[in-house]
């Protein structure tokens, strides 16, 4: 009877595959990828607000960028792992661009200044990450 349990129990690891486990290691390996995402697109973005005085933000708003972000962009991530580069891409900037300009409106920002960042912000998002994506075959 339990010989019978541990072919079962074999079976079905054959079935899952190797690439199907998302232990501790792969989420922490994620985790850095994303923060490095989100850096790398902070930077990108903090180029974008100095180019004009009308962009000003204050200096808290790249760091609540950058924790809110990776937060966000690690939720993200676990739900769409397994997508294609471009739809993974379009969708991680996505989610995290809108949830992050719902957060701005709430602190006070004008709907222009909302709804030209929310471009900026995906192109700029869409681009890191799929090079990042393309990069580390994630």
């Amino acid at each position: 009877m339990k010989n019978r349990y541990k072919k079962e129990i074999m079976a079905v690891k054959k079935t899952i595959g190797h690439r199907e486990h998302f232990g501790f290691k792969q989420g922490f390996v994620a985790l850095i990828f994303i923060f490095e995402v989100i850096l790398v697109f902070t930077f990108f973005d903090y180029t974008a607000h100095t180019m004009s005085p009308e962009y000003a933000v204050p200096s808290w708003y790249f760091t609540n960028k950058i924790m809110y972000g990776t937060v966000i962009g690690f939720i993200t991530y676990l739900f769409i792992r397994k997508k294609p580069i471009v739809k993974k891409s379009i969708t991680l900037a996505a989610v995290i661009t809108i949830l992050l300009e719902i957060k701005y409106a709430f602190t006070g920002y004008s709907l222009e200044f909302l709804a030209t960042f929310l471009a900026i912000h995906f192109v700029i998002l869409f681009i890191v990450s799929y090079v990042g994506f393309k990069i580390t075959k994630m």
